[in-house]
This record gives structure tokens, C-alpha cells and sequence, in this order.
């Protein structure tokens, strides 16, 4: 938000200078302030009451998190640890500080994984509270081609590939490395989520966890790459106007297809995986199955372009 300059009101103190705020009204997370500070707490703690339990709770994540691009309340809400929260949520105490797992909690919410101050029930500490929401997160899961490590800063304004594109990741899967986390900054944040992780499971159990999302990533990402490949055909044989033509890559039919696979469907399976459940959403309700019928549609769309210009 920016401040424009101010305008006069009557008040019943008379006339008043108020600020003209410029991207008003805004409560996003990454909001930045006229004053430079950054976020806006209302985004999770509602204006007038501030309430920590409604920040616990996960209804709250769901007002952004909750569509085909992140679908994270949903798989929540098909999880084993769903499952348990709406089953047991009114034994849970949602407003003590810090939190206790075991105790206060018996399944964790978004905030117990993210955000919360976690304690055992002797009071050890597991997590450090936070309010940067991928402090124990390694991957960037959505809202790219491809899963690639986090990147180092929030601001993406001067982040560009190869390609010229805005993203940090190449076309081709890799990861602009001056842009993300090395790999041991990755070990570092996924050590902090699997100290969260194995206050309820064996080590056993978070080890394999975390084997089987590093697999959903790789093939998730593999599929995207051969979407990636069918596009660049389209592009190279002249058939759609995107990148080597200095075009929009988003507004022909190929382009939407590609898109759809890695925006939604990709992005399901990783989070289906990534959050220990919604096993069957991750599959056929908009995961696996949709990733790979779309990736057909995109192979035929290719071989109809061909035939209608070899019949020309």
C-alpha cells in the first residue's frame, strides 16, 4: 500500500486529514505497509477480536488455500489428521501459550506445522514460534512449472530465468540456483518440520514421509517436463505464438493445457503427498489421473496441428 496524500473530511471534531491510500482495502500476508513494515495480521487474526484460536484453527488458511491451484484445506480436510481434527476439535484447547502437543492438541492444524510455538508435555521445545510461513519448509510446491527449492527472499521482483521469465526455475526443470536455497539450507528447514513431525510419529515413519513427497516432486516434475517438450513443439512448428515468437505463454489453447497440468494437477499430487493424506484426491480427484489424461490431450492436440498442416 502507498500513501497518494490526504483528503479533508468533516468529523464531529470538524475537518480532518486522512491518508489516500493507494491498494486499499488489503490484507494479504506479504502486504507491504505505507510505513515498510511487512504483512497484515488481520489475514489470520481477524480485526477487533485477534483471536490466536482463530488463527489455530484451519478454516482460517482455507480463505486462500482452499482452491485448484493450493489445495491444501482440501487434502487437510481428507487426512488422517483432518479427519481426527473435525472428529475431536472441541477437546482441543486452541488459546494456550505455548501450545502442547498431546495435550492441548491431539492433530496437528496448519498453524501446529507452520506457524505455532510447540511444546512437549514437559515442556521441552519442539518448534519456535514464526510468522514466515516457510520457515520450515523446503519446497515451493505450487504456482510454478515445477517444484524447485524455496527461494531465498519472499520478493520475486528481480528473479528471472534464462528464458527472461520471472520464475526461478528453468523451463527445462532446473532450479536458478542463485534464486533458491542450497541444499543444505533445504536439510535445515525439512529438520525443523521433522522435529514437528516425530512429536507424534516414529522416525521411521517421518524418514519415509519425506522419501516418498522427494519421489512426488521428482515425477511430478518429470511429467511437467515432457508437457514443457509437447509445448516447445507447438511453439517451434509455428502452430501457436508463445516464447521464441516474444508472445504471451498463457493465452492459447496448448498454453492452457500446459498449464493446467503443473497450476492444478501437479500441483494436487504434491500436496496430496506433502500432507500425509488425501491419498485418493492426489489420484483422481484432481491429481495423478487428470496429470496424465491432460498430458494426452496435449500430445494429440501436437499431432493435430501436424496433420492439418500436412493437409494443407
Amino acid at each position: 500500500m502507498e500513501v497518494k496524500g490526504l483528503i479533508q473530511r468533516e468529523t464531529e471534531y470538524g475537518e480532518l486529514a486522512f491518508p489516500d491510500l493507494e491498494g486499499w482495502p488489503n490484507q494479504g500476508v506479504g502486504r507491504i505497509n505505507p510505513d515498510g513494515s511487512k504483512g497484515a495480521c488481520t489475514s489470520c487474526h481477524s480485526r477487533h477480536a485477534f483471536s490466536i484460536e482463530m488463527a489455530r484453527k484451519p478454516y482460517t488458511c482455507a480463505e486462500c488455500h482452499k482452491g485448484p491451484d493450493v489445495p491444501a484445506y482440501k487434502v487437510y480436510e481428507v487426512s488422517k489428521h483432518g479427519n481426527i481434527f473435525n472428529s475431536k476439535k472441541d477437546d482441543f484447547n486452541f488459546n494456550k501459550v505455548p501450545w502442547t502437543v498431546g495435550t492441548d492438541f491431539t492433530a496437528p492444524t496448519c498453524a501446529a506445522c507452520h506457524v505455532s510455538l510447540l511444546v512437549s508435555p514437559d515442556g521441552t521445545v519442539i518448534a519456535e514460534r514464526t510468522h514466515q510461513f516457510n520457515d520450515r519448509l523446503s519446497w515451493r510446491l505450487f504456482g510454478v512449472p515445477y517444484a524447485h527449492p524455496h527461494p531465498l527472499d519472499a520478493n520475486l521482483a528481480k528473479v528471472v530465468n534464462s528464458d527472461g521469465l520471472p520464475l526461478a526455475v528453468e523451463l527445462t526443470g532446473e532450479p536458478v540456483a542463485k534464486y533458491v536455497l542450497n541444499r543444505e539450507q533445504q536439510i535445515e528447514r525439512n529438520d525443523r518440520m521433522k522435529t514437528v513431525c516425530l512429536s507424534c510419529h516414529s522416525s521411521q515413519w517421518v524418514e519415509n514421509h519425506f522419501l516418498r513427497l522427494d519421489n512426488t516432486i521428482q515425477r511430478s516434475n518429470a511429467i511437467t517436463l515432457e508437457a514443457t517438450k509437447i509445448l516447445k513443439d507447438v511453439w517451434n512448428g509455428n502452430f501457436e505464438s508463445g516464447l521464441p515468437h516474444g508472445q504471451n505463454i498463457f493465452d492459447e489453447k496448448t498454453e492452457r493445457m500446459w498449464t493446467s497440468i503443473w497450476l492444478f494437477y501437479a500441483n494436487s499430487t504434491r500436496f496430496a503427498s506433502a500432507m500425509a493424506g488425501g491419498g485418493d484426491y492426489g489420484v483422481f480427484a484432481n491429481g495423478r489421473y487428470q496429470t496424465t489424461e491432460q498430458l494426452i490431450h496435449l500430445l494429440e492436440q501436437l499431432k493435430l496441428y501436424k496433420s492439418l498442416q500436412a493437409a494443407e
